[in-house]
């Protein structure tokens, strides 16, 4: 009785997340209107008070998700495989002032990051969108959590085999650790395209950088091409969490034991 009970509330809670999302769906079903007005949008201009494209905006989108996605992995794998492997001095306190950032978000830091990139001279570019994101306390944690589980003699036998700690990382670590980083892959991955705050602080001066979930804010939320918007912004980190969820229950069980 417990299980049907446990499975009831699970559907409920499902229902409840979905909701608005199926009568989005349904109100572009039963209106002709509106679903011909999406169809435009991906053959014409969007015009949210200026034209934007909304394959441009897509793009954006996908190349800040991917960019945020793959470098947060290599990043956290490197300082997670350095303080496992490595006999590093205090890296029990480097560690502990890693997690920090995950207490930090961008928009607690948003305006000293936006000076450095300004000086930098990446100010509306995807490189300056994607850079002071990749920073993640999270995957370092479930890295090195997974890392210290591998018996230090595999890697021993390996250097006295002559290999170097890089090889060691891309012959034997990466492949054990493949199913940890197709999950936080799709993680970052959703957390790059849901973005709000930086990419709108940083698009200030070119609409061709304007991305999905900015776009809603612009064309705004309650008219029709926001809605459309909003439903579009939902697809892909949706489609992805689907296709990896065998991979995240997988990565994360065995990251966090």
């Amino acid at each position: 009785m417990r299980r049907y009970f446990d499975h009831l509330i699970l559907c409920l809670g499902c229902l409840f997340m979905v909701g608005p999302v199926l009568g989005l769906i349904g109100q572009v079903l039963s209106d002709p209107d509106l679903s011909r007005q999406i169809w435009a949008m991906f053959s014409a201009d969007l015009t949210l008070g200026y034209h934007i494209d909304l394959w441009q905006m897509l793009g954006n989108s996908l190349v800040l998700a991917l960019g945020v996605a793959a470098l947060a992995c290599v990043l956290s794998l490197l300082a997670a495989f350095a303080l496992v492997f490595f006999p590093l001095p205090g890296r029990e306190w480097l560690f502990g002032v890693i997690l920090m950032a995950m207490f930090f978000p961008i928009e607690t830091r948003i305006l000293p990051s936006f000076a450095v990139v300004h000086q930098l001279g990446l100010s509306n570019t995807h490189a300056g969108m994607i850079l002071p994101v990749v920073a993640s306390g999270l995957g370092v944690l479930v890295f090195r959590q997974f890392l210290k589980q591998i018996p230090k003699e595999l890697i021993e036998a390996a250097r006295l085999d002559g290999a170097r700690p890089l090889r060691c990382l891309w012959d034997i670590l990466l492949p054990m650790s493949a199913p940890m980083v197709a999950a936080l892959f799709s993680i970052f991955f959703v957390l790059g395209w849901n973005q709000y705050v930086w990419p709108l602080m940083l698009s200030t001066t070119r609409q061709d950088m304007v991305t999905v979930v900015s776009g809603v804010t612009r064309a705004g939320a309650g008219s029709t091409e926001g809605q459309i918007l909003a439903l579009l912004a939902l697809l892909p980190p949706g489609l992805v969490m689907v296709i990896s969820q065998r991979w995240l229950m997988r990565g994360l069980t065995s990251g966090i034991h």
